[in-house]
């Protein structure tokens, strides 16, 4: 038996099959999807490789052999196999960035080098060294952490000791993340015999032991550390009742505990008129079995989720499977109670928030069928389901289910791929779909369904456009508008509550100086420092980079350096100086960085009723809460004045978004939002809460400037540390694509140009950008044109990336 192996090395150079013997030990084993640890290269250095098939024959002389299975069980099965190889040819990436994508984070076994110390008999003064730090640390190292101790190389000396027999090599295999294991006891001898036993260890003055005894004999196992914590004892008085023959200790595989909000068992709700008829054609083409596209289009609070609830409950009552995709912004722990108190245990989740051993515990659970559905992010679109008969994208116009890392993968079209490999209901849902979605149920090509009211009959939220010109013009300098203050303090009267958005964090925008215009920017970036009034300091947000707060110009030394602009902490003070009584807490990136934090500030902001909630893009989603009556947008312009030509379609979705979360319960919402550019027609558009004329408008201005969906659009981003080395890189891959312009499609190549910001982390960007009918098509040349720079040593420092439908923004 031969096996087909994608080898665990990163390098474009071996991206292909290689054939490898199957020892007859492992002949029933090796199977497409399993781990196996294989020699390569000339020194035959073990590396973890993945099965992608197995045959009878092959065409390649001097075959070696597996070594051994670095893992038990497999980690893609035939039909993601099939994901793994469309994926690589749709997104120009290595087998093995495709694996990675599909296999669970953590679970790949590396292979570390050792050099293990032999005799220490030797002669020079490196070599002395090497093994003096060798005998310090037990006789043995990985190879590049005794590496770091040197600062010129050591590769020759360690070469000689090998070959001298002073030292050898050996390989161990490392996995980041496996299952938890623990000791628990459970007892040895009848239940009956545990009253007698116990008056034997009392008389014997071994109370302790007698309590670990009593404590286990009411419950089937307990962990060992929970037995010593809840008996006061030890783990000696343990070892003592095994030895005794009284209880036997063993390893257990658990789960990982994942917090969460758990709610009551939820009863489904009565249906109304517009929910039953979406409903029906979802279970019409649920009992067909085969592949069908939706596009539910339904106002904020029209009961969606109800709707995606009855499907899956339907789905899996056939024994089938259900993916619900949500936004990562939208993840919150309101999302995921509201499923398991649904489904209980039969749901499992999958986001960013969880640990790696978290991750790997969920996929498990989804892999071994116990669980059938899962709630997640982007990634839970790979979750290894057998049988998958329904997905659905709740939110659907975000932008975070386009992939920013390799593959570069778009979730709509995965999630296409995936249902029709099935037979599956694909459900595309949102208040604001995008464009190119819209278009394609209005042409056919998935049907569309609509709810227009809001679940509890509510009028949408009245929504109120105050202009920031005239606020000015009346001598108001403040970020909250004379409009806004009034309807926060009749909030705060009426003992509601409020949230305020602004899609920025920090608390100024940028730093200045008025006397000689100096901007604080990032060294390392082409982009002003944000100002931090918590930590009084100047931060990058793209690269990290942080530095104290200028008392002075460090320019001219002038003292009259200002804050411009406002972010979320400056929002937060404002609140605090007009209305001091009010109780506030605030949401961003930056409050909510730590484990659990998003969670911890929604339970506080629902329990214990704070007043307003300040937040970025996280308040606009997934937020229900039936005191929030009033909603505030300080600046809608952060949206607006964005290079991207989907920037209105953006701005109307947010706006529209967030206005939303008011007055999802009993009580009438109303949203403010302030603007300098009140005439704009996705603000007024939104104010009327009307998609269909912001669709008509958008479309046509799409189709005359030949945007999607009436083109496909290719990005190629070049980046490397000498600007002008990447700027000819970029104009040598346009040679190199000249061919484009033979096919009988219409394209059109734009730049190279430097990026929107055209320097991140010491890296020059320039783009770009093809417009084609069909970007497939072009697929070999684009492909050919990357090889070609990739292999040019006068570029070998530059990164070619390219992104199909890119995100412009």
């Amino acid at each position: 038996m031969i096996a087909e192996v994608v080898v665990n090395y990163k390098s474009k150079k071996v991206d292909k099959l290689f054939d490898y013997k199957v020892p007859d030990e492992l002949g029933d084993k090796v199977c497409i999807g399993a781990c196996v640890t294989v020699p390569f290269g000339r020194a035959d250095k073990p590396k973890e490789g993945y099965v992608f098939s197995v045959k009878g024959k092959s065409s390649a002389k001097n075959l070696k052999s597996i070594l051994n299975l670095s893992r038990e069980d497999r980690i893609f099965d035939e039909k993601q196999l099939e994901l793994i190889k469309w994926m690589r040819e749709k997104y120009l990436v290595t087998y093995l960035d495709a694996v990675r994508t599909v296999a669970p984070s953590g679970t790949t076994v590396n292979s570390e080098e050792w050099i293990v110390l032999v005799n220490s008999e030797v002669r020079g003064s490196t070599a002395n060294e090497i093994v003096r730090i060798l005998a310090e640390n037990g006789g043995a190292m990985e190879i590049n952490r005794l590496m770091g101790y040197f600062e010129a190389s050591i590769s020759s000396s360690l070469a000689l000791l090998l070959k001298n027999g002073k030292i050898k090599t050996v390989f161990k295999e490392h996995q980041a993340v496996g299952d938890k294991v623990i000791r628990v006891a459970e007892l040895a001898i009848e239940p009956e015999a545990v009253c007698n036993t116990l008056e034997i260890l009392e008389r014997g003055n071994a109370l302790v032991q007698a309590k670990m005894l009593d404590i286990l004999s009411e419950c089937e196992r307990l962990s060992l550390a929970d037995l010593v914590h809840f008996s006061g004892g030890s783990y000696a008085a343990l070892r003592t009742l095994e030895k005794k023959g009284y209880i036997r200790t063993y390893e257990m595989t658990v789960l990982r505990e994942i917090s969460e909000n758990f709610t009551e068992p939820e009863k489904p709700k009565t249906l109304t008129n517009e929910q039953k008829k979406v409903l029906t054609p979802l279970l019409d083409a649920s009992d067909k079995g085969e592949y069908k596209s939706f596009l539910l289009h339904g106002v904020t609070g029209s009961g969606k989720t109800e709707v995606y609830m009855r499907l899956i409950s339907a789905v899996t009552k056939k024994g089938r499977k259900a993916i619900v995709l949500v936004p990562e912004i939208s993840l919150t722990p309101q999302t995921v109670a509201r499923f398991k108190a649904r489904f209980k245990e039969d749901v499992a989740v999958i986001h960013s928030g969880l640990s790696l051993g978290e991750r790997y515990d969920q996929w498990k659970k989804i892999r071994d069928g116990k669980a059938s559905i899962v709630v997640g992010a982007r990634s839970a679109i790979f979750a290894p389901f057998s049988d998958i008969g329904a997905i659905i994208i709740d939110e659907e116009h975000e932008r975070s289910y386009k992939s920013e890392m390799s593959p570069r993968y778009e979730t709509h079209e995965v999630a296409e791929f995936r249902a029709k490999q099935y037979g599956a209901v694909l459900v595309l849902a949102s208040a604001t779909p995008l464009v190119t979605s819209y278009y394609k149920a209005q042409n056919g090509e998935m049907e569309l369904l609509t709810m227009e009211k809001r679940f509890n009959n509510n009028k949408m939220p009245r929504v109120e456009i105050v202009d920031l010109r005239k606020e000015l013009e009346n001598g108001n300098r403040s970020i909250l508008s004379e409009n806004l203050k009034c309807a926060i303090s009749e909030n705060l009267k009426n003992k509601k509550q409020t949230i305020l958005f602004l899609n920025r964090r920090g608390y100024s925008t940028f730093v200045s100086c008025r006397s000689c215009g100096f901007v604080a920017e990032c060294p390392n970036c082409s982009i002003s420092l944000t100002y931090h009034k918590f930590s009084d300091t100047l931060k990058c947000h793209y690269c990290g980079y942080t530095v104290s707060n200028y008392k002075l110009c460090p320019e001219c030394g002038s003292k009259y350096i200002r804050y411009f602009g406002g972010g979320t902490q400056k929002v937060e003070e404002e609140i605090h100086r007009i209305f001091p009584e009010a109780t506030t807490v605030r949401m961003d990136i930056d409050t909510t960085s730590r484990k659990n934090s998003h969670e911890e500030i929604l339970k506080k902001f629902g329990e214990e009723k704070i007043d307003i909630l300040i937040g970025t893009q996280m308040v606009t989603k997934g937020l229900d809460f039936p005191d929030v009556t009033l909603v505030g947008v300080i600046s809608a312009d952060t949206m607006l004045n964005i290079d991207d030509y989907r920037a209105k379609e953006r701005a109307f979705s947010m706006l529209e978004q967030v206005t939303g979360r008011a007055g999802r319960a009993d009580c009438e919402g109303r949203s403010i939002v302030q603007t300098y550019s009140p005439d704009n027609s996705a603000v007024r558009l939104m104010q009327k809460h009307d998609y269909i004329q912001f669709y008509k408008d958008e479309i046509s201005v799409r189709k005359a400037m030949w945007y999607p969906p009436f083109c496909e659009m290719v990005g190629i981003i070049f980046s490397g540390r000498n600007e002008s080395a990447t700027q000819r890189c970029a104009r040598f891959f346009v040679k190199n694509i000249a061919e484009i312009a033979a096919q009988s499609q219409k394209t059109q190549i734009l730049g190279p140009i430097p990026a929107y910001i055209s320097k991140i982390k010491n890296k020059y960007i320039f783009r770009i950008l093809i417009k084609c009918e069909n970007c497939d098509m072009i697929t070999g040349i684009l492909a050919k044109a990357q090889k070609e720079c990739e292999g040019n040593p006068i570029y070998e420092n530059v990164s070619v990336v390219i992104d199909k439908n890119p995100d412009m923004g």
